[in-house]
């Protein structure tokens, strides 16, 4: 029987489901649960020698997500909502269910690992560059409808920027997935059998991807992460010239639209004229302004709850009170939540989830930094830079992004758990 099973070679099934999972990401999050079954299973399958129990490092966010989950079962003691709760925690159910493939799984083998990450890249790829189609063919199809009129240039720039532009999710969610998949192709032994002359024009196709997103997070990371790759690789001229190339077609891409778009232009100056503010409703609503609000209105209720929040159900109803109370009409009738991973945490659960919260970003951060371990701590600065303007555990392509990373890039080196080295 044993025989059997290793001719099943589960590690290998491990495998093709973690790169079905990394290729679905950018298209379709709601098929990934069949994949995580797909991981669990294969992982978790009996049989090969050496299957240990060992718990991840405190360098990995996984074991901390374990923690927050808890806590978020934790707090159905104090909540009202159950219907709320439970939607709520079977979008975070990634958070355990890739920390326990990781105790009582098998390890992924380094070539695997990197396979999955180089599938990643490409569908994000992909994803780009059929959006690039669709948003052409619309404004062919727009001009086609005028009879001849001429448009203006905000009607005909629509299909290029923010949601009209990403075709299979939130444009924040995509710029964050591209900034990542431009974090992995830096990394040489990612980037390894990538055929030559095809990093430039990927870099550059992923660039443009960010910038068409119109994210005002994906456009800080990218630069800043494009910034770190000159610095990282200025002794390296190759590495140089694909992380120039990419940054000057970003940035000139990106002046090209300022100065020709009214859109881009709106999404830069929202941010100055909403910082000069102070936050109160006005005449003109936008996301930045938004924000502002229901920043205000999270840390209030806080203020009113610190220890254990409101409760894990209880979240979304304490803000829409709250939302009335303040007189915030505009994210009322969106029904916004918090807006930022911090705050809708600090809410909920309270210093309680909040503290394990940061404790699952600051502490993996400052020892991969230590161990020169570049991608977790990119994942890690990718996502607590996200989580600052977007409440991305309560949107299941933000919970599973990270789960899925954290769990795939906490085991390092060779595969301890198999009886063989093959990949």
């Amino acid at each position: 029987m044993n025989k059997l099973l290793r001719k099943m070679d589960p590690g290998g099934w491990t495998a093709r489901a973690a790169t079905g999972f990394a290729c679905c990401l950018p298209f379709f999050p709601d098929a990934e649960p069949m994949f995580l079954l797909a991981i669990a299973l294969s992982a978790c399958w009996p049989g090969t020698k050496g299957h240990a129990v060992s718990w991840p490092e405190a360098a990995s966010p996984s074991g901390w997500m374990l923690l927050l989950y808890a806590i978020h079962l934790a707090g159905l003691l104090w909540t009202v909502n159950f219907d709320f709760a439970g939607l709520d925690l079977g979008i975070k159910a990634p958070l355990a269910a890739f920390p326990l493939v990781y105790v009582f799984g098998r390890r992924l083998t380094q070539a695997h690992r990197l396979s999955v990450q180089r599938w990643f890249i490409g569908a994000n790829v992909l994803a780009v560059i059929l959006c690039v189609l669709w948003a052409v063919f619309r404004v062919a199809r727009l001009r086609a409808g005028t009879g001849g009129e001429n448009l203006d240039n905000y009607a005909l720039s629509l299909p290029f920027f923010t949601s009209e532009f990403a075709l299979f999710l939130h444009p924040s969610y995509m710029a964050m997935y591209l900034t990542f998949a431009l974090v992995l192709l830096s990394r040489p032994a990612v980037r390894g059998a990538w055929p030559q002359g095809m990093a430039v024009p990927t870099m550059v196709v992923l660039a443009l991807g960010v910038v068409l997103c119109a994210s005002k997070a994906g456009w800080l990371l990218m630069l800043l992460f494009g910034a770190a790759m000159l610095v990282e690789y200025r002794n390296d001229g190759k590495l140089r010239r694909t992380a120039t190339w990419s940054l000057a077609v970003a940035l000139l891409t990106g002046l090209v639209l300022y100065n020709t778009t009214e859109l881009v232009r709106e999404r830069v100056q929202q941010v100055g004229a909403a910082l000069r503010g102070n936050g109160q409703q006005s005449s003109e609503y936008n996301s930045t302004t938004d924000r502002l609000m229901v920043w205000q209105a999270a840390q209030e209720l806080i203020a009113q709850h610190p220890w254990g929040g409101v409760g894990t159900g209880d979240v979304k109803d304490a803000l829409m009170d709250q939302y009335g109370r303040m007189g915030f009409h505009d994210p009322l009738e969106k029904r916004l939540n918090a807006h930022s991973q911090y705050l809708n945490t600090g809410v909920a659960l309270g210093l309680l989830g909040l503290l394990p919260l940061i404790a699952m970003l600051l502490v993996p951060l400052v020892l991969s930094i230590r161990r020169r371990d570049f991608l977790m701590a990119a994942l890690v600065l990718i996502t607590a830079l996200n989580w600052a303007v977007e409440s991305m555990l309560e949107v299941q392509a933000g919970v599973l992004f990270l789960a899925f990373f954290a769990w795939l890039l906490s085991a390092h080196g060779p595969d301890r758990r198999s009886t063989s080295s093959r990949p």
